[in-house]
């Protein structure tokens, strides 16, 4: 399976890449804080995040049907959510509000984590305030669960191996919840091993960031850049 399947293009080295990991959490956040507030009657401000979506997607270097795929994926998704909130009585129009808020927020994620590595996030986090405890459970979970999916992979490959044909509902149940059960079990033994191969080579509590970057003219001009759109975004 592929290990960086949530920053795959985080190592291009566009201009959006060489931005500071704190810059891009507040810049992309504030810029979908601002779609979310956006009242429904500025229609011409979703055009206009849509163009600044898709210039940012064209700078970042990231390929389009790449970003297309990610979000043709978590579409089902969005298409509850905006059918769960109907725009208010507003009818077919709130429904492609709320859809269009949807996609261009799934967007903003996809560039984010796209451009950051993890590990630089999670510094950037730490430096916007996050408590270390979270940032270091969060680096955990990415690390760990890319060892979490190959041993369910192996575990699905090697029940396919023994068996000839599907069996019944109730033999399928049973059988999910043995594997089920030897996961769990198989996770804290893993988990147990992984702290104490840790402990033995210095773990210390701390994720190191080779190379970390610094904030720049580039990111202050960004910021700039972004709160002028979003204050721009909100006249009528």
């Amino acid at each position: 399976m592929r290990h960086n399947f949530i920053d795959r293009y985080a190592s291009l080295d566009s201009p959006l890449h060489m931005l500071e990991p704190r810059t891009k959490l507040v810049g992309f956040t504030g810029m979908i804080v601002a779609i979310l507030m956006t009242p429904p009657s500025h229609g011409f401000a979703f055009f206009a995040y849509l163009f600044l979506t898709a210039m940012l997607m064209g700078i970042s270097q990231i390929p389009l049907q790449y970003m297309i795929g990610r979000a043709l994926v978590l579409l089902p998704f969005v298409l509850l959510a905006a059918l769960a909130s109907p725009g208010h009585g507003l009818g077919l129009y709130g429904f492609g509000i709320v859809l269009t808020r949807s996609i261009l927020c799934l967007l903003i994620l996809i560039l984010l984590t796209n451009t950051t590595r993890f590990a630089e996030m999670l510094k950037g986090l730490q430096g916007l305030g996050c408590p270390r405890i979270l940032a270091l459970n969060l680096g955990f979970l990415y690390r760990y669960l890319f060892v979490l999916t190959d041993e369910t992979l192996r575990m699905r490959q090697a029940r396919d191996c023994r068996r000839v044909r599907r069996s019944g509902m109730a033999n399928e149940i049973r059988l999910l919840g043995a594997m089920l059960g030897t996961l769990l079990s198989r996770s804290f033994e893993r988990a147990e091993s992984m702290y104490q191969a840790m402990l033995s080579r210095g773990f210390s509590g701390k994720f190191y960031v080779t190379a970390p970057r610094e904030f720049s003219w580039l990111d202050l001009g960004f910021l700039a850049a972004m709160a002028v759109f979003i204050s721009i975004s909100f006249w009528k």
